[in-house]
């Protein structure tokens, strides 16, 4: 099971790289649920900000699938670990979008 666990991490890289990657380069597009576009100033730095706060994503579960094959007595927690970083991140993304944001 703790091998399935560590798996199931390294899969999760290319598949949470990819939309860090999209949002980071998405230009003047609109990928972000949570933003308010009519509001924002330069949609291409809250963009560029968002994308590198999600391409932490990967390199952190990339770090912790390693270690889980390494120690599979750990990946039950790491990823606990991981699942509360990604809701972490999610919220910093949410709140720190506003400071791109014009008043109304």
């Amino acid at each position: 099971m703790a091998a399935l666990l560590a798996i199931i991490q390294l899969f999760l890289v290319p598949v949470l790289l990819i939309p860090a990657l999209a949002v980071r380069y998405a230009g003047k597009s609109r990928p972000l649920n949570v933003v308010n576009y009519a509001r924002v100033n330069d949609p291409s730095a809250l963009h560029r900000w968002a994308g590198n706060r999600l391409a932490v994503l990967p390199l952190l579960f990339l770090i912790s699938g390693l270690v889980s094959l390494h120690k599979p007595s750990l990946s039950a927690a790491l990823l606990t670990l991981m699942i509360i970083t990604m809701l972490v991140v999610a919220v910093s993304i949410a709140v720190g979008s506003e400071k791109f944001q014009s008043a109304p």
